[in-house]
């Protein structure tokens, strides 16, 4: 039997080997997954901080356009932070009737997109605004 088994040579793996192995790829496994648990977080965070300086940089395109800049004066323009629904409010009540229509479409032409959902969890549940004041654009306001 012995003879045999030096004929054939040793062609696999011990156990203990294979143990070995497992045993060091649990320990990598276990210091790196919280690392890129983090760095995938921070990614999504900066991926919708990203998003929403694309938005307020198209609410503040769509304000350069006169025919736009009195409707879309004294506005809120709100973001739902799940489904990324855009909404525009007003405060006041001079505004023409579909005004508010007219404005979300040509901030969704202009950023291209019908919806801006959040990805990161700090802004995925909340409601994100910009006010707009005297024609200017506030950051947003996350609550």
């Amino acid at each position: 039997m012995k003879k045999t088994q030096k004929k054939l040579g040793n062609k696999g793996f011990s156990l203990v080997e294979l143990i070995v192995v497992i045993a060091i790829m649990a320990v990598l496994v276990g210091v790196l997954a919280p690392t890129l648990i983090k760095n995938i977080e921070k990614s999504r965070k900066s991926k919708d901080e990203q998003n929403l300086d694309t938005v307020k940089g198209a609410i503040t395109t769509v304000l350069a356009d006169e025919k736009y800049y009195d409707l879309l004066s004294d506005n809120v323009v709100t973001i739902a932070g799940l489904d990324g629904t855009i909404t525009i409010t007003s405060d006041s009540d001079t505004k023409p009737d579909g005004a508010t229509n007219t404005l979300k479409q040509e901030l969704t032409e202009t950023i291209s997109k019908e919806k801006v959902p959040m990805t990161s969890k700090d802004l995925k549940s909340k409601t994100i605004k910009f006010t707009i004041t005297n024609g200017k654009v506030s950051d947003y306001n996350a609550s």
